[in-house]
């Protein structure tokens, strides 16, 4: 049997020393994220890949930490706009969704924690509906920006004893997720274009 310090797979007294040197240093806990895509030479397929990060000012890097993920389009949409061996990859929107999901059971795992929710089941179900005109330049750049309805985030708990109390700290709870932040909150973003010489890279 676990200690009982070990809850969740986490051992509560190591948590409680890490928030406390986080609240009191807090430039140890930054963290640098990054990911790389390069194109594959197919419309609308490229190759994701995350690896290197920074941790506290301390640059992070593992062989092991190698991970690709092969991005694109649906099968029946590569069919119809005449791609030529339509294929069927991961959309780049739906990793964005899935990785909502997965932040925002992270932050409830900790909220549940740290509040003393005991919880047999998380499930999150996010949903968006995508207007795609802008991309395929039917419609003018300055409409990219609206190109979304809401999107609906249903999450289902289950455990002992749950409260409508519960539901509530749980709900309020993901507004700590980064994730969804990342998502609800407008930031700055300014691409920039560099141009390679091939001759030099030769």
């Amino acid at each position: 049997m676990a200690p009982e310090t070990i809850q969740h797979g986490v051992d509560l007294e190591q948590y409680g020393a890490f928030i406390e040197d986080a609240t009191k240093n807090p430039n140890d806990v930054m963290l640098g994220l990054g990911a790389r895509g390069i194109a594959e030479g197919r419309a609308m397929h490229s190759l994701a890949k995350l690896g290197d990060y920074t941790y506290g000012g301390d640059e992070i890097h593992s062989e092991t930490r190698d991970y690709s993920l092969q991005l694109g389009a649906f099968k029946r949409v590569e069919a119809d706009a005449g791609f030529v061996d339509p294929a069927d990859r991961p959309e780049p929107i739906e990793v964005a969704l899935a990785a909502l999901t997965g932040c925002i059971n992270a932050t409830l795992g900790l909220v549940a924690m740290e509040n003393e929710i005991e919880l047999d089941g998380l499930e999150t179900d996010v949903n968006a509906t995508f207007d795609p005109r802008a991309f395929f330049g039917i419609e003018e750049t300055g409409e990219a920006g609206d190109v979304y309805d809401d999107i609906s985030i249903d999450i289902a708990v289950s455990g002992p004893g749950l409260t409508d109390e519960d539901a509530e700290t749980l709900r309020e709870g993901v507004a700590r997720s980064p994730v969804f932040n990342l998502f609800s909150h407008s930031r700055e973003m300014s691409p920039e274009v560099s141009l390679q010489d091939e001759r030099a890279v030769a």
